[in-house]
């Protein structure tokens, strides 16, 4: 493949990752701490994309898009969670994936109601070009980029340095051991997934201006989604980082050598991963979708 081609399918790459990122963290957190396959989590994506939307159109700025995009999905995974999910909680996977799904066919039905089946375009808020080994790259992708990453840190910081952190941890591990120490599981559940919702929002409003708004746009990423947390393991948060790293790459260069491989190769890659670790790279061992490890 030509340099001139290759590059810039690189970098294109780790802005699908920031992405994909971002928008799978409530899916591996979900079942990591709450052993829920919340499948809503794309409404929240698709609510923040059209967040960015309707203020760019308004406003005309992007960054209260970001910040309305983020109150609004974090705001509806409030809703959810408190109303919704803690009823599941214990119940099978596979019931838990069918009550979410409802949930996001729901939020589809309201966003085509509120603003339409058309979709609809969102410029970007950055238009500068910078040379990268003499390469011109959108800088708005780079932005991504370095968002995503601090994310990643942040949550890093507040996973290993601070008390709620360490709580989060030992949820994963053994929630109800963590609720004999008195600790209250539920404020934890309900406040990490408040966070995760609005980390999907702010995917939802970052790829805005990347591909055009529409109702249907979190079907595509719910796909890539699951596949992103599968490959990396369900409740690995490293893990969803570096299968996040190894599907942007997938999508975009294998999209660039030939077109039909950015929806193929990521079910390759999955299938073949799976086949080595059956629990995905960094997956948390235990009872998964109903077997025994």
């Amino acid at each position: 493949m030509n340099i001139d081609l290759l590059l810039p399918a690189i970098f294109f790459g780790l802005s699908v990752s920031g992405i994909l990122f971002l928008v799978s963290l409530g899916i591996s957190i979900g079942f990591g701490l709450m052993r829920i396959i919340n499948m809503e989590q794309m409404v929240y994506y698709t609510f923040g994309a059209y967040m960015a939307y309707t203020m760019v159109s308004t406003t005309g700025s992007f960054l209260l898009g970001i910040i309305a995009g983020i109150l609004v999905a974090a705001f509806l995974g409030f809703l959810v969670e408190t109303q919704l999910l803690r009823r599941v909680y214990g119940k099978e996977l596979m019931f838990t994936m069918v009550v979410t799904f409802s949930v996001f066919l729901i939020g589809i039905g309201i966003i085509q109601y509120t603003w339409g089946l058309d979709p609809k375009p969102v410029s970007s808020p950055i238009h500068t070009m910078v040379p990268i080994l003499g390469v011109q790259m959108p800088l708005y992708r780079l932005f991504i980029i370095a968002i995503a990453f601090v994310v990643y840190v942040l949550i890093q910081i507040m996973l290993n340095k601070t008390i709620i952190g360490k709580a989060i941890r030992a949820g994963i591990e053994n929630p109800d051991q963590v609720q004999g120490l008195g600790i209250n599981i539920r404020r934890i559940f309900t406040q990490t997934f408040v966070v995760a919702s609005g980390l999907a929002g702010l995917g939802g409003c970052l790829n805005a201006p990347l591909t055009m708004t529409g109702p249907y746009m979190g079907f595509d990423m719910l796909l890539f989604a699951f596949i992103t947390v599968i490959l990396g393991g369900l409740g690995s948060i490293k893990g969803t980082l570096v299968s996040a790293l190894i599907m942007g790459q997938v999508i975009s260069v294998g999209g660039t050598i030939w077109s039909p491989l950015a929806f193929v190769a990521p079910f390759i890659v999955m299938f073949c991963v799976i086949l080595w670790r059956p629990t995905g790279l960094f997956g948390v061992t235990g009872k998964a979708f109903g077997f025994q490890e």
